[in-house]
């Protein structure tokens, strides 16, 4: 009896753990992609107005979120962060994304233990596409030019928020060496891109 008590709860809990496994693959479904392939677009001029940002994507690190938020200067006139680790914090004094103007969003790299939206913006390549969706129904595509690492006492201010002729975007987070006297990183990421087109859904 005991040998077969212990096969049958040994059976149990093998369809037990594949039941887990089932409903672990089927229930975590992951960003939900709003990109639309090309013959589901219809592309729209730019420069585009004023609107604001209802989600992001940068497939090449998968990158998918609906997760946005506003940000506004601190009182040291240094840029606000997102409360939570998803989410995707657009600079409302920069241009929307798709106007001419840089466009500065920023994200954790990882918040409170947990991965930040932006935990792999280092490895994002130049050449890389990352999508804005705007409220107004609009997606801004931005080619991305090139990835710095800089130093937080030498951020380039300048090169970040300055005017620029045609719409472009930076993407700003954390990165390098892990202070843990400050409870801080030392660099920051910046990813800078250019806009390359906008579509609305065809």
């Amino acid at each position: 009896m005991t040998g077969r008590v212990t096969a049958l709860v040994l059976a149990v809990l093998a369809v037990g753990l594949l039941v887990a496994l089932v409903n672990s693959d089927g229930g975590d479904e992951g960003p939900r992609s709003r990109s639309l392939p090309p013959a589901e677009r219809v592309a729209v001029p730019v420069p585009l107005p004023a609107a604001r940002i209802s989600g992001i994507e940068a497939p090449s690190i998968g990158l998918a979120t609906e997760d946005t938020t506003s940000l506004d200067l601190r009182d040291d006139n240094s840029l606000d962060v997102p409360r939570s680790a998803g989410t995707v914090g657009w600079y409302q004094r920069s241009a929307s994304p798709g106007e001419v103007g840089p466009a500065v969003l920023a994200a954790h790299v990882n918040f409170r233990g947990q991965e930040g939206a932006f935990a792999r913006l280092g490895q994002i390549a130049p050449g890389a596409t990352v999508e804005v969706h705007r409220d107004d129904g609009t997606t801004a595509v931005f080619a991305v030019d090139r990835v710095d690492q800089v130093a937080k006492d030498a951020f380039p201010t300048e090169a970040v928020y300055g005017p620029t002729t045609d719409g472009e975007i930076r993407l700003v987070t954390c990165g390098g060496v892990f202070n843990e006297r400050t409870r801080s990183y030392e660099d920051n990421i910046v990813v800078y891109g250019h806009l390359a087109e906008a579509y609305r859904p065809a």
